[in-house]
């Protein structure tokens, strides 16, 4: 949700948009490709883009990024589905997220408090976090809401939270969060990068279900260029 936040706002008010349209999902990474291929396909400039500049593979493992923030609600209605399809993956995939910024104050904040709950293992307040902004109005963008908000949760030690927020681990993680963002050009979220040589991209007419489909075939391409 970024540069294309005029073009979703145009859909709802036509009345186009639902959660699971492409057209509602138009944040996702890369531009939209025309009407015709279902989902579960591997097609170079439809279902995927190749990056310029390759990252390194590690151990013949396959990692997919995820990048997202908290703040976009097309993030929040992809966080379910995104688990979902996380929980299948073979034992050769690594699945991670990673929290962008756009220099953005604050989902510079909402980035420290994703670093800290996974830090910490607090599962339940990554779910929590979409649902406090997106559905029950809380606005978690400034250190002290944040602080309070986690310390609000059960099963949080408020003191423990804050020295985590604070830390230098954070910081540097989310300097390197940052980093990844430039390097992989992300400018809309959430984006997905498949073993730091394919950008997914999204179709008009294709659901979150057919872009995680798309994932899977481009997934068997990576492991295949590996060999």
């Amino acid at each position: 949700m970024q540069r294309r936040q005029f073009l979703v706002s145009l859909i709802a008010s036509l009345g186009a948009a639902s959660s699971g349209s492409a057209l509602a999902q138009a944040a996702l990474g890369g531009s939209l490709p025309s009407i015709g291929t279902a989902g579960g396909a591997a097609i170079a400039g439809q279902t995927y883009t190749p990056l310029n500049t390759p990252a390194p593979t590690t151990s013949g493992r396959i990692e997919v990024l995820e990048f997202f923030s908290y703040g976009c609600p097309h993030c929040h209605e992809f966080s379910e589905p995104f688990e979902r399809w996380s929980r299948k993956q073979p034992k050769d995939v690594v699945v991670r997220r990673v929290p962008v910024t756009f220099g953005r104050p604050q989902w510079v904040v909402l980035g420290r408090l994703f670093y800290t709950i996974q830090l910490m293992k607090l599962p339940a307040l990554d779910a929590g976090a979409f649902v406090a902004i997106h559905q029950q109005g809380r606005t978690l963008y400034d250190d002290q809401s944040v602080l309070q908000w986690a310390a609000s949760q059960p099963g949080v030690d408020a003191n423990k939270f804050k020295e985590v927020y604070f830390s230098q681990e954070v910081t540097n993680a989310m300097k390197k969060a940052d980093a990844m963002a430039i390097s992989y050009q992300i400018d809309a979220v959430p984006s997905i990068i498949v073993g730091g040589r394919y950008k997914m991209l999204q179709q008009r007419g294709a659901s979150f279900s057919d872009l995680l489909a798309n994932t899977d075939a481009v997934i068997k391409l990576a492991r295949q260029s590996q060999k």
